[in-house]
């Protein structure tokens, strides 16, 4: 496989985008782009079945009007990528990534934003020697923390050689969910350091957010995501859960970049095609995408389910 050498002097970022993420990986680039002390450069992977000719040419034309460094990486998909609940057979591009990069850099699930300070991360990465595959941030121990090791959604590489993880994959039962945060943390268990849970705030820790109040990743994990939201229940759900509030700061921030009118435009379209882009599943966490898509569908209506949520919020 051939490896990618990003250019001297830039931090290097990794995602990964499908059809459905597109508008939030826009938000997030814009906040990376915004937000970063060093250059960044933008490595970009997709499946061609999962994004088409027409949002690739679309993510080009937005990101060099924001004048980013990048490169889209096309990939193809394996039989063994499965999709399972809410997660696509996308979540399984850092794997494919990682094998292209071989210097350090730093993987993002879409469904982060980060804020000021994000890109510290990038000075332990660098320091780690070459036994430390890994960095990633540690777990803030609650009743919302629901997985055993560390969460994969922010992986901070070094420089030290990737682990195999094709037979791993090929090992693993049909249906276990979250196979690849599995396989992170099986095979690189004795490999990691770790920085603080700020590097990987998840949005279920909300409750925890004065003990942290500077988190520099928010991980909005699970089948809900913020641009499910809408826009008429945004001042409510800051008493649900205040992190959301970042994403839409994000949002809002990304809207007064300097676009066209014609991308403007485009952006509002993509933002209404977000609302209803969740994948439905029957396991668990469908009913929480069910509301969700309720509350888009609903209008006014929606108000009165918004306002049982704030109360059992408060309970």
């Amino acid at each position: 496989m051939p490896t990618l050498t990003p250019p001297p002097g830039h931090n290097v970022v990794a995602l990964a985008v499908d059809n459905r993420m597109v508008y939030g990986f826009l938000v997030l680039v814009s906040a990376i782009l915004r937000r970063a002390s060093t250059p960044v450069f933008l490595v970009v992977g997709y499946f061609p079945s999962e994004l088409n000719e027409s949002n690739r040419d679309l993510i080009r034309r937005i990101l060099d009007a924001w004048a980013a460094k990048y490169e889209l990486l096309e990939s193809k998909p394996h039989e063994l990528f499965t999709e399972r609940r809410h997660l696509t057979i996308t979540t399984f591009s850092k794997f494919v990534i990682a094998d292209q990069i071989a210097e350090p850099h730093l993987w993002l699930d879409i469904d982060t934003i980060v804020r000021p300070g994000w890109d510290d991360i990038f000075a332990t990465m660098r320091k780690a020697g070459t036994k430390t595959a890994l960095v990633v941030a540690e777990k803030i121990v609650s009743p919302h923390t629901r997985f055993e090791g560390f969460n994969a959604g922010v992986l901070g590489w070094t420089a030290a050689p990737r682990k195999a993880w094709f037979d791993a994959l090929a090992s693993l039962p049909e249906k276990r969910f979250s196979s690849e945060q599995y396989l992170f943390n099986t095979l690189y268990s004795d490999s990691f350091v770790t920085v603080e849970p700020e590097y990987n705030f998840l949005s279920s820790w909300h409750a925890e957010l004065p003990a942290h109040p500077n988190p520099r990743v928010i991980h909005f994990s699970g089948p809900i995501k913020p641009w499910h939201l809408a826009r008429r229940h945004v001042s409510a759900w800051q008493s649900i859960n205040a992190t959301w509030d970042y994403w839409f700061s994000a949002e809002d921030a990304m809207v007064k970049e300097s676009l066209s009118r014609e991308l403007l435009a485009t952006l509002r379209g993509l933002r209404r095609f977000a609302l209803l882009s969740g994948r439905l599943h029957t396991g668990k966490g469908a009913l929480a995408g069910l509301v969700m898509r309720f509350l888009t569908i609903a209008g006014p209506l929606g108000d009165v389910v918004v306002a049982i949520l704030r109360w059992r919020a408060r309970v």
